[in-house]
């Protein structure tokens, strides 16, 4: 996805919630400041476990009740550098882009999730627990581990429909004789859509 591309998803979001509607779904998630790390790692994984390969956004400094309050001056690097340790080897690539709205400056950033399962350190682990890593899932807004039914959709062969682009196109309605001698109206419709596949398979 084009850095375009995710400012406008950005506004979108924050029309809907200016409008008081429900913004926050399977793919998008509202934060007003930057979560811990340890915190954000285990949601981000949950997030992308259970999105089955469709990238998800993010987006810092946008409350679903105060509107646009602007992201704090972090280090997107740093921060994700220190959210990225608690994953095992493998996790979600980011892409940040800062969004103007209005006078405040949000984060968002789109994570891809075609390398699930992703699999995150437990915090308890060593102190009160035995369990070193969790695969976390997401469900609804709240955040568990997954389970055995989980693992499996997350795991089955995904058929990833391709982005289609709209070229050109263009409708032709004449008024045509039949071979009764009478007229009537038809339609031509013609166009050109160019084909992206998001996999390595034929479309």
């Amino acid at each position: 996805m084009r850095r375009t591309e995710i400012e406008l998803w950005v506004h979108r979001v924050a029309q809907q919630v200016e409008r008081d509607q429900h913004t926050e779904d399977s793919f998008v998630e509202l934060k007003a400041e930057w979560p811990a790390p340890a915190d954000a790692a285990r949601r981000i994984a949950a997030h992308a476990n259970a999105a089955r390969g469709e990238s998800i956004l993010w987006i810092i400094g946008l409350d679903e009740k105060r509107g646009a309050c602007g992201a704090n001056p972090v280090e997107f690097a740093d921060w994700f550098g220190s959210v990225s340790k608690h994953f095992d080897s493998v996790f979600p690539e980011p892409v940040d882009v800062n969004v103007a709205l209005g006078d405040k400056v949000v984060v968002a950033v789109l994570f891809a999730t075609d390398r699930a399962p992703y699999v995150v350190r437990n915090e308890a682990y060593g102190k009160c627990g035995s369990v070193e890593w969790e695969v976390p899932w997401r469900e609804a807004r709240s955040t568990r581990s997954a389970k055995r039914h989980d693992l499996l959709r997350m795991l089955a062969p995904l058929v990833r429909v391709p982005e289609i682009e709209v070229l050109n196109g263009s409708l032709v309605v004449r008024k045509e004789w039949t071979n009764a001698m009478e007229h009537q109206l038809r339609c031509y419709l013609s166009g050109r859509l160019y084909v992206v596949p998001k996999a390595n398979t034929a479309v």
